[in-house]
């Protein structure tokens, strides 16, 4: 392949699973799946619900998480967003969230254009060599950019997980 560089974009992209398992219908159960939602990535930068539908048990939506590297200082290249896709499916007793597509988009109103990782992958390089730094730096921001985006994704299912409980048991 002409402009691809050998073992760049050969890993699977970054994606996040949890199951709870929760004693209620599935009827119910999307309901409070729901809430849910509405508490933990509803309330993300854009988090909206894309598609509802209660009688299949599925809830899709997108977020995003604010970027700015703490390890290059003056680069407001680096600032921008990654976005992500929820998809929330309920089943009598089983409810599954995937978090997936994160994808990093630099700041474009920098006056050199930003940094544009792309999809995240699960390897320790993007997908296609970033212009305008070199590989090791652009290793260092990549893996900067994964490590923000797990610890909020992580945290926002953690959270997710709680809410649905919490709200079951009431």
């Amino acid at each position: 392949m002409a402009g691809q560089v050998a073992g760049l974009g050969d890993s699977p992209p970054l994606t996040y699973t949890r199951t709870v398992t929760v004693p209620l219908n599935a009827l119910l159960l999307h309901d409070k799946a729901l809430d849910a939602w509405t508490w933990t990535f509803g309330k993300e930068p854009s988090g909206k619900t894309l598609r509802t539908d209660r009688d299949q048990g599925v809830i899709e939506g997108l977020a995003r998480v604010n970027f700015r590297s703490e390890k290059l200082a003056l680069r407001e290249e680096t600032m921008g967003v990654i976005q992500y896709r929820v998809v929330v499916i309920t089943r009598a007793g089983e409810c599954r969230v995937t978090v997936s597509e994160l994808t990093h988009t630099g700041n474009r109103g920098t006056a050199r254009g930003g940094i544009h990782l792309g999809l995240l992958l699960r390897g320790d390089r993007p997908a296609k060599n970033v212009k305008g730094i070199g590989a090791n730096t652009g290793r260092r921001i990549y893996a900067e950019v994964k490590a923000v985006a797990e610890a909020r994704v992580l945290g926002l299912l953690q959270a997710f997980d709680a809410r649905l409980r919490a709200n079951a048991e009431q």
